[in-house]
């Protein structure tokens, strides 16, 4: 009878802990008739199990294959062990009590929307769970923004002070139970609680409004046109009535916002397809767990039966897309409930709640610091945020769906296999920054934490980074950061490095390489590719400023083999700002001052003759006026000559209207670049090509003209890529750098390719743009061969 008998040991990795994954086990087990027993550690999910050989097999074929919906499996291991002997063998299966390892391998879950089974239950006057704003179970809920240390149980989450009730205390303890072991799990007895706070000055706060009452009040406030503050999972949001052009203009005063385009949540998908157009893939990414901010299609009018609701023109002016999401916490559907009750329209603008550049605030001080008698009212809560996390951000082009900010639903992002044989910290770029942590078996990007360029943003990255080792439970032995002098990370490398008692190495990798090497870690790329690397900025090596770059890449070098011809950024940073500096920088490359002048630009017609010889002498002697390649810098002076920016206001701007303008071309006017043996990309041609005709286009053909040659520049970019590829036949070819963002331009791309078996990679679910600089940083360390003393890396 043995013979048909086996007992296994089974150790699994990935995100494995807060997914439900240990009763999924104990049901398996028991459909099987195993004994045994489950466990969960910061090593992951460890089994032992005994039974039938041919169930054995059936079980963890089982395991693989009907895994919870919430969890990944990156590793499973197999050892057989011999039976147990009568005295010691267990008469059931069991889930046994969490325990602590000295070493983490378990991944981190990414909070996740609200279940269909949970919105059911906080519809339900009969459930337990009836309008109660923090439901959860196994399969939803706060993940990482309430984890405090691994392995993932109660204690070491933002949850532990909140003591179970009977009921809820028996869910937790039933493995049958979708709730078991759901560390996040309360009710209206013994959980977490809303309160509204009235900011107005003739408020009464003789009583406190708590739960649905608090709800009900934010509602009403919000439909006679208020600016609000909701905590969420991941922070505080600004939110107002989509729907109230006042309204929203009072929230982008507040926010010190005044053009860049906001994101709306709707109460459900049909709201959503009567607001924005898309494909069944990009509805499928808004209508995910993950409830991620879907950048679609939009129209400006939502037909409501009977009555007609308008989206306030200034939400997301004069760009082609607006930013939908769904409700993903209980909060948010009791809170449209509410709103539906009073017949309030459905569409709420909802924004990370800070001052713009500063990061999303995450406890009531904030939120009064920064917006103290401006805002009219706050529904607080009482669970405490641990991690800030903000909406993430996706859009769909070259056929895929690309994530544009990483944050809540999709980070910390993880990924397994690659030893890393040295704890290794990356400290990401400048903008948009990240960090990201090479393990023994595993490396993980954080989520968004926002641009380096104050003191708060600075104190949440240091914060970020001490978090996050300490939820794993090392220390870096090893720091990658940027090669760029003046950025806080790679100050921050040097502080770290002499904070630390032990010998840290240092290593440096220069920022257009890191953009191709993020890419090449998404898709476990090790061989040489051709790298286009197309930003605004990164330090080259050179002291230049890059932008336009093309690399022959490996994981430890490259070539630069190609670039945009350089131009000058004409007193530095307000060229970025001003793009008639770079338009006019680009010209003298080209022209006579005095030629520039009769040509009579409208991007010129408010400069004085002052004006004018004062750039000219600012180019002449190069006095803060450096030498760029930038791809980003020429698109923003193409927008700027088509007459569709003066000033930029937000980052990408430039980008966005000449996007705007190219979805709307009827015909197509040829432009090329000019690729020298040296590989300089001339831009030359397409000013020659259409300064001519910038006089002779009449009025009511002008639009489509300026049209026409949005479209056509971008068309340019792309068939220079296709162009630059076919010399490299035997490469793959890599796409990095914020300019990827442009889905027009990536559209065209993927056509390019379309007819050649050359590989394209472009980043999906890392962004292409800095967020994953960081990823690219620890993808260069975990391939470095030559690791230098900590002596000779700190002077590196």
């Amino acid at each position: 009878m043995k013979d048909n008998f086996a007992r296994q040991y089974i150790h699994i990795t990935g995100i494995v802990q807060g997914v439900g994954f240990r009763p999924f086990v104990y049901q398996l087990a028991l459909q099987y008739a195993l004994v045994g027993w489950v466990i969960n550690d910061s090593e992951g999910v460890k089994i032992e199990a005994q039974g039938n050989i041919e169930n054995l097999e059936r079980f963890i074929t089982s395991l693989e294959q009907q895994a919870p919906p919430l969890s990944r499996i990156d590793d499973i291991t197999v050892i057989s062990l011999s039976l147990w002997q009568s005295s010691e063998k267990p008469a059931l299966f069991s889930i046994e009590k969490s325990q602590h390892c000295d070493s983490t391998t378990v991944c981190v879950s990414p909070d996740q929307g609200l279940c269909h089974a949970c919105k059911q239950d906080i519809a339900n006057p009969a459930s337990r769970y009836y309008r109660y704003p923090f439901t959860n179970c196994t399969h939803c809920g706060p993940r990482y923004s309430i984890t405090r240390a691994l392995p993932y149980d109660r204690v070491t989450t933002s949850m532990a002070s909140f003591a179970l009730c009977h009921d809820c205390q028996q869910a937790y303890e039933n493995p049958l139970d979708r709730r078991y072991h759901a560390q996040p799990i309360s009710c209206n007895v013994c959980g977490p609680w809303t309160r509204f706070i009235d900011y107005r000055d003739d408020a009464i706060v003789d009583v406190e409004l708590t739960q649905q009452v608090a709800i009900n009040q934010l509602a009403q406030r919000l439909q006679a046109g208020a600016v609000v503050a909701i905590k969420g999972l991941g922070g505080f949001h600004l939110v107002c009535d989509g729907t109230n052009t006042d309204a929203v203009a009072q929230l982008r005063h507040i926010k010190h916002r005044q053009q860049k385009p906001l994101a709306v949540m709707v109460a459900d998908i049909d709201t959503a397809q009567q607001l924005v157009t898309g494909n069944v893939i990009e509805w499928q990414a808004l209508d995910s767990q993950a409830r991620p901010i879907v950048l679609m299609h939009k129209s400006h009018t939502i037909d409501c039966g009977e009555s007609t609701i308008n989206l306030a023109d200034n939400v997301a002016p004069h760009v082609p897309y607006l930013g939908v999401m769904l409700p993903y916490t209980p909060l948010h559907y009791l809170l449209f409930a509410a709103l539906e009750k009073n017949n309030t329209a459905a569409i709420l603008v909802m924004t990370s709640a800070n001052v713009s550049g500063m990061p999303i605030a995450t406890e009531i001080e904030q939120i009064e610091q920064q917006f103290s008698g401006m805002i009219d009212s706050v529904l607080d809560h009482n669970r405490p945020i641990v991690h800030a996390c903000d909406d993430s951000v996706v859009h769909y082009a070259g056929e895929k769906i690309r994530t544009l900010r990483m944050a809540r639903g999709y980070a910390p992002y993880s990924h397994f296999g690659h030893q890393a044989e040295t704890i290794t910290l990356a400290l990401g770029a400048q903008q948009k920054s990240t960090i990201a942590l090479a393990l023994p078996k595993q490396w993980v990007l954080s989520p968004y934490i926002g641009d380096l360029n104050n003191l708060d943003t600075e104190q949440r990255y240091q914060q970020t980074v001490a978090d996050l080792q300490q939820l794993y439970q090392v220390t870096a032995e090893q720091i990658v950061c940027d090669k760029h002098p003046s950025y806080y990370s790679t100050a921050y490398a040097k502080q770290l490095i002499t904070a630390t008692e032990m010998p840290v190495n240092r290593l440096q990798v220069q920022h257009h390489h890191a953009h191709i090497l993020a890419v090449m870690a998404e898709f476990n790329l090790t061989e040489p590719v051709l790298g286009f690397t197309f930003d605004g900025t990164g330090w080259g090596d050179d002291d230049t400023v890059w932008g336009g770059e093309v690399l022959l890449a490996s994981c430890q070098d490259y070539q630069r083999i190609g670039k945009l011809r350089p131009f000058r950024l004409i007193g530095g940073e307000q060229a970025i700002k001003q793009p008639a500096r770079l338009l006019f920088a680009m010209l003298l490359e080209c022209y006579a001052l005095d030629d520039i002048k009769a040509m009579q630009l409208s991007a010129f017609s408010t400069w004085t003759e002052a004006h004018f010889n004062n750039l000219h002498q600012l180019w002449q002697s190069g006095s803060r006026s450096p030498y760029t390649s930038s791809i980003g810098r020429l698109i923003d002076a193409w927008a700027c000559l088509l007459g569709l920016v003066d000033k930029v206001n937000y980052e990408g701007q430039c980008g966005l209207l000449l996007e705007q303008a190219a979805k709307q071309n009827i015909y197509h006017i040829p432009l090329s670049f000019q690729i020298s043996a040296a590989g300089i990309i001339d831009w030359q041609p397409l000013f020659t090509h259409v300064l001519p005709l910038v006089s002779d286009v009449s009025d009511e053909r002008r639009q489509p003209w300026i049209n026409s040659l949005a479209h056509s520049m971008l068309m340019a970019i792309a068939k220079m890529i296709a162009t630059i590829a076919k010399q490299y036949p035997s490469h793959a070819v890599v796409l990095g750098g914020g300019v990827f963002q442009n889905r027009v331009l990536v559209d065209h791309i993927y056509r390019q390719f379309s007819e050649h078996s050359q590989p394209l990679y472009c980043g999906e679910k890392l962004p292409s743009n800095d967020g994953a600089i960081a990823a690219g940083q620890l993808w260069y360390a975990l391939h470095h061969q030559s690791i230098k003393s900590p002596s000779e890396s700190q002077e590196a």
